[in-house]
């Protein structure tokens, strides 16, 4: 099988995709490849990691965001097209995941496209009454988020209040072109009970 899997920061992407690695799934990575293009900025930086990374994308707020968002996504533009190609070619006969960054949505139609005609795509479902605690994990341990036109900040708002705000709507909008492109999507509590396992998961998508 050929798989995309799609989501929120924090909705499991990358622990699911590690698991179906060690299950023989060769794995690839938009995160990784972002990371790779930006070697020479980073190391600049001093940075290192995926949190560095958002550290150096920058939050909505913040004057670098604007520049740096378009660099990142240009970046994972390049690395979807790139694994495509590889689905088809170097990996043809391999069972191949693809664990992609939370902003898959927002980079164009002919992507998206060609994602769904080679993967079966799989939304990690992050609902609703959970989002209080992404939004935490997101403060806590940042990934790098684009967000669109889900963000504006008002003439009294502070920084922070103006993320918290925003961040249910970046939510909303991403849950429901996630949804639109989606093959399968899988409940977020079943995924996290102790029983369930790689071979859950791979016979799951299977049916």
């Amino acid at each position: 099988m050929k798989l995309s899997l799609i989501g929120m920061s924090n909705s499991g992407k990358t622990f699911w995709s590690e698991k179906l690695e060690e299950y023989g799934y060769i794995k690839l990575c938009c995160d990784d490849y972002i990371e790779y293009k930006l070697g020479s900025v980073l190391k600049k930086l001093g940075y290192r990691g995926i949190s560095d990374v958002s550290k150096w994308l920058g939050q909505p707020y913040e004057e670098r965001y604007q520049s740096n968002s378009k660099k990142y996504l240009k970046f994972e533009k390049e690395s979807l097209e790139k694994f495509i190609d590889q689905v088809n070619s170097d990996y043809a006969d391999r069972a191949v995941v693809i664990d992609t960054t939370g902003s898959v949505i927002y980079t164009g139609f002919t992507i998206l496209k060609k994602l769904k005609n080679n993967t079966k795509i799989i939304y990690l479902d992050t609902p609703y009454k959970v989002q209080d605690e992404m939004y935490t994990s997101y403060l806590k341990e940042p990934k790098p988020v684009v967000w669109g036109e889900s963000f504006n900040k008002r003439q009294d708002e502070t920084d922070i209040s103006a993320l918290k705000r925003n961040y249910p709507k970046l939510l909303a909008y991403r849950r429901k072109e996630y949804e639109r492109i989606a093959d399968i999507t899988l409940d977020y509590f079943l995924l996290r009970k102790n029983n369930f396992d790689v071979e859950n998961f791979v016979n799951l998508i299977k049916e």
